[in-house]
């Protein structure tokens, strides 16, 4: 479906560029600001899970609060945001299969607990060429 110069990707389509990426953003409200912080994570079982140190981000998770997940690809022109409510991880067996599958690309530090984002909404979208309708592909010179 396309809708002034986007393409409205589907949810099989958005939840697939979920599982092949590992680079995100969380988005939540911090007292009257709304802030986005960067995350590696994986797509575990219908969900997002990233590593995390105490913070903002622990304390959204602690409090389940409905954030929102951004993923995009300048060169390809497309964007994907799930939304829905996270939780701290805190079954052993449910943070070493997280740590398992994000592996070490976070620096190390604190960032051991695990949140996961359970999506009840996923939504994306594709940058059109407005001239030929065709895929969005930014030139480089």
């Amino acid at each position: 479906m396309s809708h002034r110069g986007l393409d409205v990707l589907s949810e099989a389509e958005s939840t697939e560029l979920l599982r092949t990426h590992t680079f995100g953003r969380v988005v939540a409200k911090v007292g009257s600001d709304i802030a986005a912080f960067p995350v590696y994570y994986a797509y575990l079982d219908g969900a997002i899970v990233y590593r995390t140190d105490p913070g903002t981000k622990l304390a959204a998770a602690v409090l389940r609060t409905y954030v929102s997940f951004e993923i995009d690809d300048e060169k390809d022109g497309w964007s994907v945001m799930a939304f829905g409510p996270c939780e701290e991880l805190r079954s052993p067996r449910a943070i070493e299969e997280a740590h398992e599958v994000l592996g070490s690309t976070w620096p190390d530090a604190e960032r051991q607990r695990v949140v996961r984002i359970r999506p009840e909404r996923i939504t994306g979208r594709r940058l059109q060429n407005r001239r030929t309708g065709v895929n969005f592909t930014p030139s480089r010179g």
